[in-house]
């Protein structure tokens, strides 16, 4: 049964000065138009489309991959099993090894690694030197036929990872990323919950910010 009345935000906020990917474009939100001069307040968003809590669709790295828009909504509203790995150290790979552990992961789940790099969110000395999954560990999760997976920092992948292993053997088996999820996910480390990721519908997109919702499962024995 799910907790509906529980759910709970694992969304970052979109702001000016947020923490990005190096590199990637600086968001901008600012206020185009005002209520007391123009009878309505607007705002002016411009930002990359990997800002913020986002998902990667297939064509971000894959040639003729989908775009974000043609995703089946069945693949982004699914049970997910929370692994906790903040207990490695920052900046090392989760592996096939590490992934085993946690027996619970299944056949369909979304699978979400809490690394504890969200609990450091803004500060400069990790932000290129995070927690990622290593090509066997990607490889695994292709192997239990996972739906999706998720992690708690900018990036699946290890920073400027030069054959962006992680991410091809994900995308490319149709296993969706969903990156930069907020330190409210730490609540649930070790439970299965039921999880909402609900991207922008960017035509042809290759990825796009993503509100994404916990949702407690009551009585799970799982």
């Amino acid at each position: 049964m799910y907790q509906f009345d529980k759910a709970v935000d694992l969304t970052h906020h979109l702001r000016n000065g947020m923490p990005i990917y190096p590199g990637d474009p600086s968001p901008s939100f600012e206020r185009y138009a005002i209520l007391a001069r123009d009878g309505v307040n607007l705002t002016r968003l411009t930002m990359g489309s990997h800002t913020g809590t986002h998902l990667d669709a297939p064509n971000h790295f894959i040639e003729g991959g989908i775009g974000i828009d043609q995703i089946p909504l069945n693949k982004l509203i699914g049970e997910a099993y929370v692994a906790d790995f903040s207990r490695k150290r920052i900046g090392s790979g989760i592996t096939a090894e590490d992934l085993r552990a946690h027996r619970r992961i299944g056949q369909d789940d979304i699978v979400v690694c809490f690394t504890g790099c969200s609990e450091r969110w803004g500060e400069d000395a990790i932000r290129e030197n995070y927690t990622y999954i290593t090509q066997d560990g990607a490889d695994y999760l292709v192997s239990k036929k996972v739906r999706a997976v998720g992690i708690d920092f900018l990036s699946i992948e290890q920073f400027k990872a030069p054959a962006s292993v992680a991410h091809k053997t994900l995308l490319g088996n149709g296993v969706f990323i969903i990156e930069s999820l907020s330190k409210a996910l730490k609540q649930f480390v070790g439970q299965r919950i039921l999880m909402i990721c609900m991207p922008i519908k960017l035509e042809g997109g290759d990825g796009a910010p993503a509100r994404v919702i916990g949702v407690p499962i009551r009585n799970d024995d799982r």
